[in-house]
């Protein structure tokens, strides 16, 4: 099957315009070869049946009406055969033709049946240039035997007449068939002429723009590289975004532990002491460090995002019973309380941790009094008693760099929005009559 396959492989090598020639001679060609034939063996067989019916119904005349019809514009002869006496007794044809079609045509079949029990026999033959179609038919009761014959010149002409007919009516048929044909893939070659310009516009970064008004797959395929290209540029400018943010927090961190390292080198303290002033390094030294696990993180939540990982499933209940633990310890006048049921999520139970963890120590920066998660099947909700987020910052809050008005880094909600998404739930920020709530739902 695969060497078969491997025989049209060439086509995919070739232009459309080339494959639809390739194409056409081949339906043309099977046409000739294949259909032609059929045809003819068709017209041949419909031919036949009323030739033989023909002959039926002029035998049905003779044998009910005993009579012998003189020669017609369209000739049927009939010759009687009397078995007792073993000669032609009645015919409408002279003794000379009779006894050569006898020789000739219906002879063989004429033995046949008088020495066996059938009842009629019929068939074509050849004589000279033409063909002649006989019946043989037994009188009931009787030794006598009715042969008639029919010349097929009428039938050969019809044949002739129909078969051209049907030619010129297949070969204009094809003819038509090929001009849509070769129209349609023009459609087709244009749009993807289109798109062929705009992805390489795109990949030398240049602008382009695509507007392809179409319904099918071209039209679907022109959207999603629109939508791609939408995308890319947003992802551009994000990056751009994300170097510009990362390059000015690391800029700060940075410069405050070169100068006061170099102050401490110095012997001068801007802290008053040398405890105080490395202590400010430290400090500058711990956020430049969880500035850039952060940064890791999330690009490498980028790469396990375009693997195909095979998920498994784990105890949410018992995950946020050791983060609640954990937390309640930092935080002890806030108040953390939990309504959970005992589900399981999908995903890697220690990113998991991570997503949580950033929700629930951004709520502890936030809240006033109260922190309150609620578990349960494809539902987890965190939520905080603390000042409504900015309406206009809602729908960005989960973009890179994106902070609220207490935010430290930038990236931690936007970590929480990978893992979500790398594991098919939908994450959002709601603004609730007191408080936020940040709610997790399977998609």
């Amino acid at each position: 099957m695969k060497a078969k396959l491997s025989k049209f492989q060439f086509l995919k090598r070739l232009s459309l315009v080339q494959q639809l020639i390739v194409v056409l001679s081949f339906v043309g060609l099977l046409l000739v070869t294949v259909l032609m034939p059929l045809v003819d063996y068709n017209l041949s067989s419909i031919i036949d049946k009323q030739m033989y019916e023909t002959l039926v119904i002029s035998q049905y005349s003779v044998i009910n009406d005993s009579y012998m019809p003189n020669k017609q514009s369209k000739p049927t002869y009939h010759i009687i055969y009397d078995k007792k006496q073993n000669m032609f007794i009645d015919f409408n044809l002279s003794q000379d033709v009779v006894m050569t079609l006898y020789s000739h045509l219906f002879g063989d079949d004429l033995d046949k049946i008088v020495n066996s029990n059938q009842e009629t026999i019929k068939d074509k033959g050849q004589y000279g240039d033409e063909t002649y179609y006989y019946m043989i038919t037994k009188y009931n009761n009787s030794s006598k035997y009715l042969i008639s014959i029919v010349n097929s010149d009428y039938s050969s002409d019809l044949i002739h007449s129909l078969r051209n007919q049907i030619i010129y009516i297949q070969y204009g048929f094809f003819v038509i068939f090929a001009l849509v044909m070769i129209v349609w893939v023009l459609t087709l070659i244009t749009p993807l002429q289109k798109i062929k310009n705009y992805i390489d516009d795109i990949k030398n970064r240049k602008k382009s723009e695509l507007n392809i008004d179409r319904g099918d797959e071209i039209g679907i395929v022109s959207k999603a590289l629109v939508e791609m290209k939408d995308d890319l540029d947003k992802q551009e400018s994000i990056k751009e975004e994300m170097i510009h943010n990362i390059s000015h927090d690391l800029k700060t961190p940075i410069a405050l532990i070169q100068t006061y390292g170099q102050s401490v080198k110095d012997d001068i303290y801007p802290y008053g002491d040398k405890n105080s002033s490395m202590d400010v390094i430290l400090e500058n030294a711990n956020r430049l460090e969880h500035k850039v696990k952060s940064f890791l993180y999330l690009n490498r939540l980028d790469y396990l995002q375009g693997e195909n990982n095979e998920l498994g499933t784990f105890e949410m209940k018992q995950l946020i019973e050791k983060i609640v633990l954990q937390m309640d310890a930092l935080k002890p006048e806030i108040s953390l309380q939990a309504d959970l049921e005992d589900v399981c999520f999908v995903g890697d139970e220690e990113h998991w941790r991570v997503a949580i963890e950033n929700i629930i120590e951004n709520a502890t920066r936030y809240a006033k009094s109260q922190i309150h998660i609620t578990l349960k099947e494809k539902y987890l909700e965190i939520y905080n008693d603390g000042d409504h987020i900015d309406e206009e910052t809602l729908p960005f809050l989960f973009d890179p760099y994106v902070k609220g008005v207490k935010g430290q880094f930038g990236l931690g909600l936007s970590i929480v929005s990978k893992i979500a998404s790398m594991f098919s739930y939908d994450v959002k920020a709601v603004n609730q009559e007191v408080g936020v709530s940040f709610i997790f739902t399977k998609e």
